[in-house]
């Protein structure tokens, strides 16, 4: 059976991948996070101790990072005289933007995608159009780094990429009715058969062994300046070169925690901690079995004088023992208890240190979990927290890349799909009566777009900061309750719906009185 050109990129892309380690290596970070740390080790019918330390840190790290709530804001860079329409224009997309990040569950998936980027070092959020939808609606897919294959390894500008191939498993009818939507005849799709290729899929080992799944390439390239794609499983070509007029750029969004120079793919930050984290536990290990073997007495008896009974009741409070022989011997010649040695302070000492070592090298040693913010000072919690999100300064400035990167393909994917006009539909009716209205193509392509993504921490815990700075200011009497109010934002800490019907009562009353 021939493979396809397709397939033949595939292979070449996973002998590389697999010579550079990234399957095993990926799959490794994984189950170190996932607490699989003594995965294949026997120790009789035991379970060795262990201290996942790498969670917390993950936890810790990606938390710092996506605490920031991004805000897509789209403007036009057309100065002429239809200005102030295209500038209406900009303020629908971005409500459209907003309404599609809800129905994207953007929120979920932005964790997700911290958390693969920090265990693997990237994350991939693909993008495309879903052909059950007149209208087109855009539809997401997490990707793990595993599942994507750039042409160019040392290209870290995923737009710069000659191609990108996405492996997918996908059930085996499924492909068929889509080689038959795209007019694969009878022959070709009874070669569409399921596979075990399962190398590329982290954990693909356990896979359920149904015989219903293979392994779907997607090939997306570039060529008279819009987006190319095709797809083929082994030997069948599933669809055919398809243009997408209007996407110039691949519908593909990739973050990486720790960017490598002069390669396309990054770094995590948990595979340099790993042997740290074994010697963590081989040290629990060494000292669990150090207190089972010489922290408690071991009981010794004379054979011929003890029967194995009498040594059981020893265990027992107030259990009695006869002895036989020589009742003047001493009894600590019959029974006794042999000491265990002192256990050395410094292996103790050894483990906590690597533990605080390693999470204070990786920026997650100074939590802010011990702090009191009803005691500590705003100003004292704040400077903690500015220490701590120094270590991540550069994962979040790729976060803000990274949304910017989403809102450029959202833009392009609008025109592409829409090629009739982008329909907007409103919950409620405009001046006109009407639900639902259409902007025109040619206005879209007009507006000469530009991005800007604006960070600002989301609500927590600590973000009581600016409540107590403003509490601060109206005991001092500095502003009064209704001002105090009225400059509480919708996240804030406090009952801010509580406070505002109390003013407003105020004011009712103030204007029954007049």
């Amino acid at each position: 059976m021939n493979t396809t050109e397709i397939w033949s990129d595939y292979q070449k892309g996973r002998d590389y991948l697999g010579s550079v380690n990234l399957y095993s290596r990926a799959e490794t970070c994984h189950n170190f996070i996932n607490g699989l740390q003594w995965k294949g080790l026997k120790y009789g019918s035991e379970r060795p101790p262990q201290l996942n330390i790498l969670l917390p840190m993950m936890k810790s790290s990606t938390a710092l990072v996506g605490q920031n709530s991004m805000s897509i804001n789209y403007t036009s860079m057309n100065y002429g005289t239809d200005r102030q329409n295209l500038l209406n224009v900009c303020s629908v997309l971005n409500s459209n933007a907003q309404k599609l990040w809800e129905q994207l569950k953007m929120d979920t998936l932005i964790w997700k995608v911290l958390e693969d980027a920090y265990i693997t070092g990237d994350s991939f959020l693909y993008f495309y159009d879903d052909a059950s939808c007149e209208n087109g609606k855009i539809l997401c897919e997490l990707l793990d780094t595993t599942n994507i294959m750039l042409a160019d390894e040392q290209q870290p500008d995923i737009q710069k990429q000659p191609y990108i191939l996405i492996v997918q498993r996908k059930n085996v009818n499924e492909v068929k009715d889509m080689a038959r939507a795209f007019g694969v005849n009878e022959d070709d799709i009874a070669d569409i058969v399921p596979d075990s290729d399962t190398e590329t899929q982290i954990n693909g080992e356990n896979e359920v062994a149904s015989n219903s799944k293979l392994t779907l390439i997607a090939k997306l390239w570039k060529e008279n300046g819009f987006i190319q794609i095709a797809r083929s499983t082994k030997s069948v070509i599933v669809q055919p070169q398809t243009e997408i007029t209007g996407l110039s750029r691949y519908p593909i969004a990739q973050y990486s925690w720790k960017p490598r120079k002069g390669l396309a793919r990054g770094d995590g930050d948990v595979w340099d901690k790993i042997p740290n984290q074994i010697s963590i536990n081989k040290s629990l290990f060494r000292l669990e079995q150090a207190v089972r073997s010489a922290a408690y007495p071991i009981k010794v008896y004379r054979e011929n004088a003890v029967t194995p009974n009498q040594s059981a009741k020893l265990n027992q409070p107030g259990a009695s023992i006869s002895l036989r022989g020589n009742a003047d011997a001493p009894i600590a010649n019959v029974i006794a208890y042999m000491q265990p040695g002192a256990i050395s302070p410094y292996a103790k000492s050894y483990w906590q240190d690597l533990i605080s070592l390693t999470r204070d090298l990786s920026g997650s040693g100074d939590n802010l979990e011990n702090v009191n913010p009803e005691k500590a000072s705003g100003v004292a919690i704040q400077s903690i927290m500015d220490a701590k999100t120094l270590n991540v300064n550069m994962q979040v400035a790729s976060f803000r890349q990274f949304v910017e990167d989403i809102a450029w393909i959202w833009y392009e994917l609008l025109i592409a799909y829409n090629p009739e006009g982008l329909l907007i539909c409103n919950e409620s009716p405009d001046e006109n009566g009407k639900y639902s209205y259409v902007i025109p193509t040619n206005i879209l392509k007009a507006l000469d777009i530009d991005i800007k993504v604006d960070a600002s921490p989301s609500s927590n815990t600590w973000s009581a900061i600016r409540d107590s700075q403003l509490k601060e200011m109206l005991e001092k009497g500095l502003i009064t309750f209704e001002e105090y109010v009225n400059v509480l934002d919708k996240n804030s800490t406090m009952p801010v719906e509580a406070f505002r019907k109390i003013t407003n009562s105020r004011i009712e009353v103030d204007d029954s009185e007049m």
